[in-house]
């Protein structure tokens, strides 16, 4: 699989079909493709740029218990919704948009920057360079403004990655 992660927004009604799959995981992973490609009403594609920005707004690791809230919850501090190995899903609602949005409206990119440079280059599974910031930083931007559209709209979001 390629690891490549994408977020969706998600109105009343995409809720409602995702948290339905309440244990099935392959019943999700059809909602989330049907829902990808038609219903979703915004989307934001971030290839793999997904695992460097959560290190970047955490704690340098992967994990949705790394890092402080709300910063934790860009990408994989949400509701864990897929049990199996075979994805990473995760949910956030309204609310918690509205607060990932604010704190990413605000961010410090010294920070993110600074923790960058401090990636383990093993651990991360890629060169650390300039090239791969610049990669980084115009996908959370991009990222960015995705949250602040599903925040102003009232929208949950849902980010998914295959494994």
């Amino acid at each position: 699989m390629a690891c490549r992660g994408y977020f969706l927004a998600l109105d009343e009604p995409s809720v409602a079909l995702l948290l339905a799959q309440d244990g099935n995981d392959e019943g999700l992973i059809e909602v989330i493709d049907e829902l990808g490609m038609t219903n979703a009403p915004d989307e934001c594609e971030v290839d793999k740029a997904w695992d460097g920005i959560h290190r970047c707004l955490t704690e340098g690791r992967l994990g949705g218990e790394d890092g402080t809230y709300p910063l934790n919850a860009v990408v994989l501090g949400g509701l864990p919704l897929h049990r199996g190995d075979g994805y990473v899903v995760s949910y956030n609602t309204p609310a918690e948009v509205r607060e990932v949005a604010a704190a990413l409206a605000v961010l410090d990119l010294d920070p993110f920057i600074a923790r960058y440079w401090t990636l383990d280059p093993d651990d991360y599974g890629a060169a650390i360079d300039q090239d791969d910031l610049a990669y980084l930083t115009s996908n959370l931007q991009e990222l960015t403004t995705f949250y602040q559209r599903a925040a102003q709209a009232g929208w949950a979001t849902v980010f998914v990655v295959d494994q």
